[in-house]
This record gives structure tokens, C-alpha cells and sequence, in this order.
């Protein structure tokens, strides 16, 4: 009699070079990724896998988006480009291949791949800035060799609070030094790149690391005000792209307050959100629909008294709330609250994970209001990656202590 393989084993050894894949090749990521949903399919146990779905929150909305966004083509009625935009929501099923198939021995394997791929993305972004190598078309003024510089210093940001809360909570002095230590160059790596987002998350996570980590407050505060101050102030004075963004930002914010000029790139994102809207105030229940086109946005530009020309080329708002709340109106929005709001109420017995879980999801909800996250791959990849695992873990944890 032939023993019908271990097909648990293997997703989860599946999963595990995905986590290391997705911060250094998409090709393999991808591979990886749909290695692991036919391993998932072959595994069998739907009756049973489908039962754990319909009782967790975050199945469920995912779900809801998958099917909401397929409905849509009711009322917009361009199929192609309906099942073209939504065929990308395929990297949200790695979701539930964690929660049914993910075997929490794994945890830390997964934890520890992924952040062996930050290291190895982070002494490539090295060897770039020194101008040690010279990779595709990568500038060493933005050394960002993998993914875009904006969804790079975003998982950096979490990377770098992940590796704090490791220092804080393990007992071992010898990986102590190598936390603190990898800290240090992970943090230095956050802020010779060019993506403000990833900054500006850095300051949130590292207080929310330090004052859940740290019991006494006082300390708490003056220990995280150094890790931000110094941080900031070495960035500033020693990193001429961090310099140079910064004072772009200021610029760019006073040419719209001042100068009623949108055209920088804070104000581009500024008149991204008041276009998005007036577009949501029009079609405010179902929206326009998934295959909505951006090409109208030169009519809301002009309408807003904006430069019509300068916005003729973005493909969404730069924001995933606006833009799903446009496609979808209000329904599609309150189903992306509900993905929100499933990943911050997620229970845990652990601490640690509970703090890891935190971070996660304050990264990945500040990071939507900047970015497209439910339609760009490496986004999406951050997002079903840690979703479906810390989905996973609380489910185990809640398991056990019945």
C-alpha cells in the first residue's frame, strides 16, 4: 500500500522558504508561494478546514473582498478587467493555507528565514551605497535592491522593532549582542534609503516596542525619546538622503499650504485623497466598480483646480482605504476596516507575540494610507505573510488553552 505523503510537512516546510523569499526575489516567492496553495489543496480536509474558516474574522473578510470585488461586475460590467485586478488577490490565500495547514513548531523557523532575507537584502543595500557592486539600475543614492523604497523601509521599520523585542525578550547574552547589533545596522540601513513612510513607522513602533516591553514608564519614555532623537538627529546630519527628503517634505507641504501647489509628492498624495473622495462622494454605497479608470482623474483634478497634467499617470490613490472605498463605496470599505480590525484583536498568551502582532498591524494600517497595499505584490506578500501567520499562532494558542 503506497502512504499517502505528509502533505502538512511539506507547506510548512513551503512556507517557510517563502518567508525567506519575499524580501529578496519575487520569482521565488511566487514559486513558493503557489508550491505551498497546491500543496494546500492536495492535503484535502475541506469539510474541516472549511469550518475553521467560517469562525475566524479575518477568513471571513478576506473572503468578503475576494467576492465583493467579483460582484462588482454587476453594476460596472467590464468582466476582463474585473477578474484581471482580481486575480492578484491570489497571494491572499497563503491566509488561509496558514490558518488551516501552519504547524506553530515552525514559528520561529518562519520568524528566523525572514529575517535572514532582511540581512541578506541589507548588505546588498550596503554594497550598493558603498558602491561595492552595482545592481540592475539601482542608484546608491536610494540603495533599495528588491522592492520599491517605499515598501522597503516599511518592512525594515517592522523588521528593526522586530529584532528590539527579540533583544528585549531573549535570555541568551550571546544573541543579545547580535539583536543589538543587527538593530543598529537595520536602523542605520531605514534611513540612508529614501522612504519616508518606513521613517515616520519607525517612530510609532519603537514606542509601542518600548513601552510594552519596558514595565517602568519613566524609562520607557526616556529610553525610547534616545532611540528617536539620536535615530533622527545622526539621519539628518549624516545621511544626505534622509536630508534631503526631509527638507522636500517641508518644502512640498508649505507649496500646499502656501502656494496652493500640489505638484511634490506630499501634495500629490494630499490631492490623491481629496480627488478620492469627491470620487466616493458620487458613488458612495457600491462605488465604480474594481475595473474603475484612473483616466477620470484629470476631470476631479480640473474640478478641484489642481494640475490636471501632473496626475494623468497615477494608477490609485497612493492610499488602499480611498482607493477600495472608490471601487467598492462604502461596503468595500467597511470590509477593509473589518481586515483592520480582525488582525488588532487577535488574543494571544504570549506577550511577545502579542507585541510582534501589534506591530504588525500598526505597521501594515499606516503603510495603507500611503499605498496601494491590497494590489501591489510586495505589499500584499508583507501583509499575507504576517496576517497569516499571526492569524495562526493565536489560533494555537487559543487552542491550547481550552
Amino acid at each position: 500500500m503506497i502512504k499517502k505523503p505528509d502533505y502538512t510537512k511539506y507547506i510548512n516546510y513551503a512556507l517557510i522558504a517563502y518567508a525567506f523569499s519575499f524580501p529578496i526575489s519575487k520569482a521565488a516567492t511566487n514559486f513558493f508561494e503557489v508550491l505551498a496553495i497546491l500543496l494546500w489543496i492536495l492535503e484535502g480536509n475541506w469539510k474541516e478546514k472549511f469550518t475553521l474558516y467560517k469562525t475566524n474574522l479575518l477568513s471571513i473578510a478576506i473572503a468578503l473582498l475576494i467576492g465583493f470585488s467579483l460582484l462588482s461586475i454587476l453594476w460596472h460590467g467590464n468582466a476582463e478587467t474585473t477578474f484581471r485586478y482580481v486575480a492578484k488577490y491570489r497571494h491572499l490565500l497563503i491566509i488561509f493555507v496558514f490558518y488551516s495547514s501552519f504547524d506553530r513548531k515552525y514559528t520561529s523557523h518562519i520568524l528566523s528565514a525572514f529575517l535572514a532575507a532582511m540581512f541578506i537584502s541589507e548588505l546588498t543595500s550596503y554594497a550598493i551605497f558603498f558602491e561595492l557592486i552595482h545592481y540592475k539600475n539601482i542608484s546608491p543614492s536610494d540603495p533599495t535592491p528588491f522592492m520599491s523604497h517605499m515598501t522597503y523601509s516599511t518592512v525594515l521599520a517592522f523588521t528593526v522593532n522586530v529584532l528590539l523585542v527579540r533583544f528585549f525578550y531573549e535570555k541568551n547574552l550571546k544573541y543579545k549582542f547580535f539583536y543589538i547589533f543587527f538593530f543598529i545596522t537595520a536602523t542605520t540601513n531605514l534611513f540612508i534609503n529614501g522612504g519616508r513612510t518606513g521613517q515616520i513607522i519607525f517612530i510609532v513602533l519603537i514606542l509601542i516596542t518600548i513601552f510594552s516591553s519596558v514595565k517602568h514608564k519613566i524609562k520607557a519614555f526616556a529610553l525610547s525619546f534616545m532611540v528617536i532623537f539620536i535615530a533622527f538627529f545622526l539621519a539628518y546630519n549624516l545621511s544626505p538622503n534622509f536630508h534631503d527628503r526631509s527638507n522636500q517634505l517641508y518644502t512640498d507641504i508649505n507649496n500646499v499650504i502656501v502656494h496652493n501647489n500640489y505638484n511634490g509628492s506630499g501634495g500629490s498624495r494630499i490631492a490623491l485623497t481629496v480627488m478620492g473622495m469627491d470620487t466616493f462622494s458620487q458613488h458612495p454605497i457600491l462605488g465604480t466598480g474594481i475595473a474603475y479608470s484612473m483616466d477620470k482623474i484629470k476631470k476631479y483634478a480640473h474640478e478641484n483646480q489642481f494640475d490636471a497634467q501632473h496626475f494623468r499617470n497615477f494608477a490609485d490613490y497612493h492610499n488602499a482605504f480611498i482607493t477600495i472605498s472608490v471601487q467598492l463605496g462604502i461596503i468595500g470599505l467597511f470590509i477593509s476596516f473589518l481586515i483592520i480590525y480582525s488582525l488588532f484583536t487577535l488574543k494571544y498568551q504570549s506577550k511577545e507575540y502579542k507585541i510582534l502582532s501589534l506591530l504588525f498591524a500598526t505597521s501594515f494600517i499606516m503603510f495603507s494610507f500611503t499605498h496601494n497595499t491590497f494590489h501591489t505584490m510586495n505589499p500584499m506578500i508583507f501583509f499575507a505573510l504576517f496576517a497569516g501567520l499571526f492569524n495562526s499562532i493565536s489560533k494555537a494558542q487559543r487552542q491550547k488553552s481550552l
